[in-house]
């Protein structure tokens, strides 16, 4: 929980009065389903700061208004309807800030002019890490900032299977022996997935189309996120997997039949990263959301909480990561993230995720 002089601040700053928000009769101590919101059974409130995410959404909603007294709404989706439903609200944006992994895609949005620039800066990227801070000063003007770190896939696999003790690498994806039985989720769909397929693709495009091309020519199989990902996994319905770090890890803890293979040239890398509307009314709340999100008390809250989702690398170098994270039984070393070039892979979206959805109609 932020300290009482961070909170007094804050509410200083915003000249706000405790406040309690209900939607549709209920306090907004959770986080709202979308689905929720377009079958109108939740009318949002335009004069409420509205937050898009991908996960922590319940562990956020329960804290944020306690700790600075401002009413949020925060509607929870994947990574890729959160960029549909912006691209679909572009005249008539119903959100304030966006959170979502993914900062390639979240730099697109700020070169596209969808994000406020105004030229502000949040105090805490003072307290930045130095791997928050190579990303964050590629760009330190930019009107977004990278929240939680972390690798949008591992290779994952069940133990059980025959042959997994033989895996060098990547290529376990083209492996015929596990021909029908390895999965990932779907690029267009689930937010960490682009960053995790985009990887491949930076060096050369057209190795990158040969590397997914032998997989889908494997039966590869394709899921809308990583939970269902990591429930074929671990039910040996899949035996190797491209798989999210917070979801492989939440099956490791819970004692599940995973192991995690780390190539020696490292995993994807990438932020999830937050920003502000440029058309939002309600920039000082916006604001304090970020200032909120980046503190080390929301940083250390967000990695001790009851969800899988606490298994990231805090970008505020005074929070810890999850101690289930290497060096560990599957790396005797911190992970080696590589980050490839997220204006590149902001600009190479659409083409990429267009290929995707070629292959899977």
């Amino acid at each position: 929980m932020i300290d009482s002089s961070t909170q007094k601040t804050l509410r200083n700053t915003l000249k706000l009065a405790p406040l309690t928000f209900a939607v549709a009769g209920q306090v907004a101590a959770q986080a709202i389903d979308a689905d929720d919101v377009d079958a109108g059974a939740v009318q949002l409130d335009r004069g409420t700061l509205t937050v898009y995410l991908h996960d922590h959404g319940d562990a956020i909603a329960a804290r944020f208004t306690e700790d600075t007294g401002i009413p949020v709404q925060i509607v929870d989706m994947s990574g890729g309807e959160i960029l549909a439903r912006i691209e679909a609200e572009r005249v008539n944006p119903q959100w304030d800030v966006v959170y979502v992994m993914g900062h390639g895609s979240v730099h697109r949005l700020y070169e596209e002019g969808i994000l406020l620039s105004n030229g502000w800066q949040p105090e805490a990227v003072a307290d930045y890490s130095d791997m928050a801070n190579d990303i964050y000063q590629q760009h330190p003007d930019a009107a977004w900032w990278p929240v939680t770190l972390g690798a949008p896939a591992l290779l994952a696999y069940n133990r059980d299977c025959e042959g997994v003790d033989q895996i060098t690498g990547w290529d376990a994806l083209h492996d015929p022996q596990f021909e029908g039985r390895i999965g990932m989720p779907n690029p267009t769909i689930s937010g960490p997935a682009y960053p995790y397929v985009a990887s491949f693709f930076e060096e050369d495009m057209e190795a990158g189309y040969e590397f997914w091309e032998k997989v889908f020519n494997n039966g590869v199989r394709m899921f809308r996120s990583n939970s269902p990902v990591a429930e074929a996994l671990m039910t040996g319905e899949l035996c190797v997997a491209g798989l999210e770090e917070p979801n492989t890890y939440g099956e490791v803890e819970k004692g599940e039949n995973i192991g995690i293979f780390y190539p020696e040239e490292g995993v994807p890398g990438a932020a999830r990263a937050a920003g502000i509307s440029a058309e939002t009314d309600l920039v000082e709340e916006a604001q304090a959301f970020i200032e909120w999100m980046l503190s080390a008390e929301t940083q250390e809250y967000l990695t001790n909480i009851d969800h899988r989702n606490r298994y990231f690398v805090p970008v505020n170098r005074h929070a810890s990561a999850n101690d289930l994270l290497p060096p560990n039984e599957f790396l005797n070393a911190e992970t080696q993230y590589n980050f490839i070039d997220y204006v590149w892979m902001g600009e190479v979206e659409n083409e990429i995720k267009r290929w995707f959805s070629d292959q899977t109609m």
